[in-house]
């Protein structure tokens, strides 16, 4: 795999999770979920990070993604009627501050 060079300064707008250097994360789905699409995300020492938890039968497959004292941070959702399958990131109110689009390569 690939490594990306650091970036010349931190960035992020969560200063609480800016890594300083490389991290392995893990991710859990809980199987018995209700949900179906919840699972926690673990740094490779098994300290708990975040907490995601998918909505049932939502059309944008939206996932909220909290801290681990139960603080919300963010809403991630499928965008639909695009060329590439495109995913954001809502904050509280609803401003998209984050997208990821897919590419044919």
């Amino acid at each position: 795999m690939h490594q990306l060079p650091p970036a010349p300064r931190s960035m992020g707008i969560f200063n609480n999770y800016v890594a300083t250097g490389p991290e392995t994360l893990m991710l859990k789905e809980k199987i018995m979920s209700l949900s179906g699409d919840s699972f926690d995300i673990k740094l490779a020492s098994g300290q708990p990070i975040f907490k995601i938890a998918g909505r049932h039968m939502t059309a944008s497959g939206r996932k909220s993604v909290y801290d681990c004292s139960g603080n919300h941070l963010f809403d991630i959702i499928k965008e639909h009627f695009h060329l590439h399958k495109t995913y954001a990131a809502e904050d509280a109110r609803g401003n998209v501050f984050l997208t990821v689009k897919s590419s044919m390569t």
